[in-house]
């Protein structure tokens, strides 16, 4: 009855005396003695309706005793409801789904016990007791692409190894809603959902949907007081360093407010030859616990083609994230030709000494030759454009550009205005190195004229990375003049600096400075204007020669680094390998793959383990490519969710924080729990109370002087 059960059940068989009261009314009953007395016609009246009155209310007494008789055997049968009947009924089959956390935030340490060595005891302790006649299937957070099957505890546990950190690509929510659609496709009279987990932040973005059909146990595995220090991130300013120009190694450390931690940023060769030490520096972290160090190199990098940037804290409770590691390629040596313009001698004087500005004996990335035209045997050139090129000049360019050539183009202002003086076909082999259409003014004025800011957009290209520091103020630069375009439709071209109106606080991208536009594996940088005094003020700006030498080098979507986190696949797409069917790559652990070519490039997925891969041509040692790769930062990030803002808290839920608290939980529900406790209290009081009203209506029963009940004055009057 409403899933009540009685812990003296023999006492409802006592439910019957409750009409004891009844009986002995019915045996007992007097009736009212019969006294002649004279006719009084209105005292009969009178007397008649006071006996009914006390009829109805000895009736209603009567009711009353009888139920409260009733709730005192009721409450003397203990009625209690089973909470927990449902969730260890031993006579109906139980399968079980376990999502196991198995994410690197797992191995932080708890009392010299990991996380992760926490849960795979208490998998083990559930399948010996609660589970050990169940079918259980297991999900990770790998979330391999294995089918989910169901398998009985004994040959789980035959085959059963110690669980280890493995990478997460997705948070635990989805495999949890994996879990739950599997429980929903089997048929078993119990289903449980068992999750083990931290409860990271990142692991649950949102709630997770309650289960229509079955029961929830959550062990919360995460610690009260994690103390952790980590670096997040390693990265270096500007993204594309080059050797002889300074740099900037930039370090992230999380933490906790108001401590501080030392760290030391190593640079090594990909072999672990160390080269150079910095540090320890100290981190202190602000309000957020986070902190970021910065390392000036005044004479950059050391001249190496790889190299290791590290970052390394002393070792705390979690230690997986107390390095971190950054992959640099320093730009090979990269021949460039500047294509000489007689009509502009000074300005092609101060490109070659841009391009070259450091002494021979110096490293630096360009090796720099003059010459009227292309000779071949460059990766990059330079053209400095006072007029239109020739169309078979303007093919052989375009021919090294989709041959993977770079190509460096600087406008005179005003040539735009002899554009469409030129042929349609002449006008469309331009238009293919050209970010878009040049604009020319209809009254010869030119509309590229006036005061004008270099404006760098939103999202900061890594190209321009070190001349849109706000340190840098690039809005000091003045543009007088320059070559206008209409705004760049083609998907491959990218405005890599604006130009607003110098003295508007509005953020006027009406005109480019700065174009890039793809050609095949080719790259066709633009400059709308030259460095020139009436074009450019100063024109000795360093925004400029920095420009154009990260224009001459290869990109970094060229170059042969590749830094990712563990469990991304590596790719290898450079255009200079399509010569190759197979190559092999390295592991850290030093096993080796082959690896053949899928459409335009290589892949490789089995990226478990951190550290540096390595990319060869078969039977070669001299590495084609390089890639790093590091653990998860966003694991170090130990920010945790309230269990119940994770699951609904409900019957069907249970949230423990260990096995021995599950068992301990799992007893208190198997005890019977009280029913009804409230109005069975009121049952007794009330009784209390008519008992205690019974009495004293007696001893205040009115009395005659003589020690004899008082009659009615009818009754003497008779005698």
């Amino acid at each position: 009855m409403f899933g009540l059960e009685f812990l003296f059940s023999a006492a409802l068989f006592a439910l019957p005396a409750a009409g004891i009261p009844v009986l002995l009314h019915m045996l007992f009953r007097r009736k009212s003695p019969v006294v002649q007395f004279p006719t009084l016609r209105f005292l009969k009246m009178s007397m008649q309706h006071t006996a009914a009155r006390r009829r109805i209310q000895r009736w209603v007494l009567l009711a009353c005793r009888i139920l409260l008789l009733a709730l005192l055997i009721w409450a003397i049968a203990q009625p209690v409801k089973m909470i927990a009947s449902n969730w260890l009924d031993s006579d109906k089959s139980l399968i079980a789904a376990i999502v196991v956390d198995t994410s690197y935030s797992m191995q932080l340490k708890q009392n010299e016990t990991t996380l992760l060595e926490k849960a795979n005891d208490t998998i083990n302790d559930l399948l010996r007791e609660p589970l050990k006649n169940a079918k259980v299937v297991i999900f990770r957070s790998s979330g391999d692409d294995a089918p989910a099957q169901l398998q009985s505890t004994s040959k789980i546990q035959s085959e059963w190894t110690a669980l280890k950190a493995e990478p997460a690509l997705g948070p635990l929510s989805q495999r949890c809603a994996a879990a739950v659609e599997f429980l929903s496709k089997q048929q078993a009279g119990q289903k449980w959902l068992i999750i083990l987990t931290d409860l990271q932040s990142r692991e649950f973005p949102t709630p997770l949907a309650a289960m229509d059909e079955g029961r929830t146990i959550v062990f919360d595995l995460h610690p009260e007081k994690p103390r952790s220090y980590g670096i997040t991130n390693v990265r270096i300013k500007p993204s594309e360093p080059v050797a002889g120009r300074g740099s900037e190694i930039e370090v992230e450390v999380s933490g906790f407010s108001g401590d501080a931690r030392a760290t030391t940023i190593q640079i090594s060769k990909t072999d672990g030859t160390k080269l150079l030490t910095l540090g320890p520096l100290m981190a202190s972290f602000d309000t957020t616990g986070r902190t970021r160090l910065r390392a000036p190199l005044e004479k950059g990098l050391p001249p190496e083609k790889y190299l290791l940037v590290t970052g390394t804290l002393t070792d705390d409770e979690l230690q997986w994230d107390n390095t971190r590691s950054l992959l640099v390629e320093l730009p090979a040596k990269q021949s460039v030709t500047l294509i000489e313009n007689p009509s502009l001698a000074n300005v092609t004087r101060f490109v070659k000494l841009a391009l070259n500005p450091l002494d021979p004996d110096r490293p630096w990335p360009l090796a720099v030759q003059s010459a009227s035209d292309l000779t071949g045997k460059e990766n990059a050139a330079v053209a400095l454009w006072s007029q239109w090129p020739a169309e078979e000049q303007v093919r052989r360019i375009a021919s090294f550009i989709r041959n993977g050539g770079t190509l460096v183009v600087l406008l005179q202002p005003g040539l735009e205005q002899s554009f469409a003086k030129l042929p349609q076909a002449h006008q469309q082999l331009l238009l293919e190195l050209l970010p878009s259409t040049p604009i020319a003014s209809t009254d010869g004025s030119s509309i590229g004229s006036g005061q004008f800011r270099p404006l760098a957009p939103s999202q900061i290209d890594p190209i321009i990375e070190d001349i849109a520091d706000p340190s840098f103020r690039l809005d000091k630069l003045t543009i007088r003049r320059f070559v206008p375009f209409t705004a760049a439709s083609d998907p491959n071209v990218s405005t890599l600096l604006f130009l607003s109106p110098a003295g508007s606080d509005r953020r006027s991208q009406t005109f480019g400075l700065y174009f890039r536009r793809k050609l095949g594996p080719g790259i066709v940088y633009t400059f709308a204007t030259m460095p020139e005094t009436r074009y450019i003020n100063p024109a000795a700006h360093p925004a400029f020669p920095i420009q154009l030498v990260n224009s001459c080098l290869r990109s970094l979507d060229q170059r042969d680094t590749q830094n990712i986190e563990i469990g991304h696949p590596l790719a290898l797409s450079n255009p200079r390998l399509g010569q190759f069917d197979e190559l092999e790559i390295q592991t850290p652990t030093h096993e080796r793959y082959r690896v053949k070519k899928t459409g335009h490039g290589f892949k490789f997925e089995k990226t478990f383990d951190p550290g540096v891969y390595f990319w060869r041509v078969p039977n070669q040692t001299e590495p084609l490519a390089i890639a790093c790769v590091n653990l998860p930062a966003q694991e170090s990030d130990l920010i945790y969710r309230a269990a119940e803002t994770v699951v609904a808290p409900g019957p069907n839920t249970l949230i423990v924080r260990s096995f021995a608290d599950l068992r301990s939980t799992m007893a208190k529900l198997n005890e019977p729990e009280p029913r009804w406790t409230l109005p069975i209290a009121l049952v007794l009081i009330l009784l209390a109370i008519e008992a205690l009203l019974g009495s004293v209506s007696h001893l205040w029963k009115a009395k005659s002087p003589q020690g004899t009940s008082a009659r009615p004055a009818f009754a003497a009057a008779s005698r």
